[in-house]
């Protein structure tokens, strides 16, 4: 089944831009590998030097008209079963559309929800090595439609109905039954220099199910100034995997200057809290130092190196066992990105 699934994703991605006439095709991919050198995540006390895999995608994106579509697959997510979207793992993407106007755009299928403004970046331009704290609180990929504004006098949105969110690393996903999920962003741009957005989503649960409904909310912004970086987050979750007054919340805070054309110095720190109705509350807080080495344009060949300094509840009764999973202790992470 695996084979099979793998085989069919590349020859959708092969043939397409060659099938389809008259359209605008895009065939994309990019390898990450990377290194970590001491301890992991909450729970994991080896202290080794280690390499594996991060992401290795494989898509395309196709445009006729004003109808267009993407398909992406991870093939670092070798499970074949489907998940509880219905799609297996391996399917990153697979939307289809139509954009009437710059002020709608509607899409079909699996995609991000509108939830978290650095998770809707792609993960080849992330500014760290990784995905960051907040990233489990959000609502992940799902099967849905979704309608879309931008370039509205600097305003934009996303207006969107899911399945239930079962990617997310909050949510308690059980029997679909009849719960949905409902996901919207406001944004506003000042050309590439100012970014801020404001975003809430819910996945609900069935009528039979004794957990809670999940709700997720953020808020977010950016600012480019020459060869200055700056951006800011915080993203709160309330009932984590159905759990009534279980919360969470992340924020974080990056600075990036641009040294030269070829190496990026960046900064960010990370704040995690819990709040359990059983137990003590907890903190966990990560600082990333670290650099990003630019071998090609588009972030097509790049190295990340960043070292993170754990603080707060690393140890003892009052560790942090948050889902926003974070580093109870110091670590070093490099990654190797190429990509086309």
């Amino acid at each position: 089944m695996k084979k099979s699934l793998i085989t069919l994703a590349i020859a959708a991605a092969v043939a397409a831009p060659m099938t389809v006439s008259a359209a605008e095709a895009k065939f994309f991919g990019y390898s990450q590998i990377f290194a970590k050198a001491g301890k992991g995540s909450v729970g994991n006390a080896d202290d080794s030097l280690r390499f594996g895999i991060g992401s290795i995608r494989l898509g395309y994106k196709i445009k006729q008209g004003n109808a267009w579509g993407k398909l992406q697959a991870d093939f670092g997510k070798t499970d074949s079963t489907p998940s509880p979207i219905g799609v297996p793992e391996i399917i990153k993407d697979a939307v289809v559309g139509y954009k009437f106007s710059d002020a709608a755009n509607v899409m079909a299928g699996v995609f991000k929800t509108p939830v978290g403004m650095d998770f809707n970046i792609s993960g080849r331009n992330l500014d760290i090595a990784q995905r960051g704290m907040e990233k489990p609180l959000v609502l992940e990929r799902a099967a849905g439609l979704m309608i879309s504004g931008r370039n509205i006098s600097g305003f934009g949105y996303d207006l969107g109905v899911f399945n239930p969110t079962g990617r997310s690393g909050a949510v308690d996903f059980g029997t679909a039954g009849n719960a949905t999920a409902y996901a919207g962003r406001v944004m506003y741009d000042m050309g590439k220099t100012l970014h801020i957005e404001a975003s809430y989503g819910t996945s609900t649960q069935d009528s039979g199910s004794a957990a809670e409904d999940y709700s997720v909310f953020g808020v977010a912004g950016a600012y480019k100034m020459d060869a200055m970086t700056f951006k800011a987050e915080y993203v709160a979750g309330s009932s984590v995997l159905g759990v009534k007054d279980a919360d969470e919340a992340v924020w974080y805070l990056h600075g990036g200057y641009a040294i030269n054309d070829t190496i990026e110095a960046v900064v960010r720190y990370y704040s995690a809290t819990q709040s359990r109705p059983v137990g003590n509350d907890s903190t966990l807080g990560n600082a990333y130092l670290g650099a990003n080495i630019y071998l090609a344009e588009k972030n097509n060949a790049r190295i990340q190196l960043n070292y993170v300094l754990a603080s707060g509840d690393t140890d003892g009764a009052d560790v942090y066992t948050g889902v926003a999973k974070g580093y109870t202790d110091d670590i070093f992470l490099a990654q190797f990105q190429v990509g086309f």
